[in-house]
């Protein structure tokens, strides 16, 4: 690396001693610790670009679902379905909206990877009460297919409970046609994406629920009020009005009538109502209700 640039001197120095050959570096000192520096960063930036994180071209596998909920259909393994729930899929985490509410599960980061066009994805969730339950799926195009696994938290009665296998899968018929927007208006896209965690009661009375309000595909969907009350999505119509975004929609179930709603999205802020008629032959029940909220990130 380096080249001798001087010559052996003949004869003593003024000390009387032979002077040693003179070095001098055929590469400037300040290039050449560039080149040094420049080596020994070299692998770290290749083994990020091979892992596709921290580059802006690098691919990674985390996160393929993000953004999409689906509505499903649920059961145990080798019966018939005997609920509905709403599976989130945000920021690289998943949400069961049915464990949560009904038993205090917490949402979980999930892992996703691509086979043939259709995408895999595995999560944990945890209860502090309830135990574990770990899920596995396929998503094809707008439909998902999972199976997962309840493990129950032991207690003092069954010190080691024998886990239960669940199916889930996309709902494919609701036994009844989307009536559309309320009032004959035009399916809208303008809250697509938007998922809003809120809180929810009577008018005139606290709140006594939680609830996800959730826009996709110019449709609308109460993860409450499908899986409590087989209301079914249905498709919405927005305007802007007065600095915000008004929605209109109508939900329909086969067994508690129609909810219309009514709300307006203020930058990451919903305040709908939603108005329930449910006629019997016996009576009538018209109630309305409120929901409050903030978007989830």
């Amino acid at each position: 690396m380096f080249g001798l640039t001087g010559a052996i001197q003949q004869g003593a120095s003024p000390e009387g001693r032979e002077e040693a050959p003179e070095m001098k570096p055929n590469v400037p000192v300040r290039t050449w610790c560039v080149l040094v520096a420049a080596i020994l960063i070299l692998p770290l930036r290749v083994t990020a670009a091979a892992l596709g994180e921290g580059t802006a071209g690098g691919t990674s596998n985390r996160g393929l679902l993000d953004g999409r909920v689906f509505v499903v259909e649920r059961g145990e393994a080798g019966r018939q379905a005997d609920g509905k729930d709403t599976l989130i899929f945000r920021n690289g985490r998943f949400l069961s909206a049915s464990c949560e509410k009904g038993h205090g599960f917490g949402d979980g980061a999930y892992t996703s990877s691509e086979r043939g066009g259709d995408i895999l994805f595995a999560a944990d969730i945890r209860s502090d009460t309830q135990g574990t339950i770990h899920w596995e799926g396929t998503v094809r195009g707008d439909r998902i297919d999972v199976q997962y696994t309840w493990a129950g938290k032991p207690k003092w009665y069954r010190s080691n409970p024998s886990p239960t296998v669940h199916w889930a899968r996309s709902v494919t018929e609701w036994g009844m046609k989307d009536p559309g927007p309320p009032g004959g208006g035009a399916v809208s896209h303008l809250l697509d994406g938007k998922t809003f965690h809120v809180k929810a009661g009577e008018q005139g009375k606290g709140a006594d629920h939680d609830d996800y309000l959730i826009f996709q595909d110019g449709m609308f969907t109460s993860s409450g009020c499908v899986e409590s009350w087989n209301f079914r999505n249905a498709a919405y119509s927005a305007t802007a009005e007065d600095g915000g975004i008004r929605f209109l929609a109508q939900l329909v179930s086969t067994t508690h009538g129609t909810l219309t709603w009514d709300g307006t999205v203020r930058g990451d802020a919903v305040d709908a109502t939603a108005r329930w008629v449910h006629e019997k032959w016996y009576w009538t029940i018209d109630r309305e209700y409120w929901y409050r909220g903030s978007r989830v990130e």
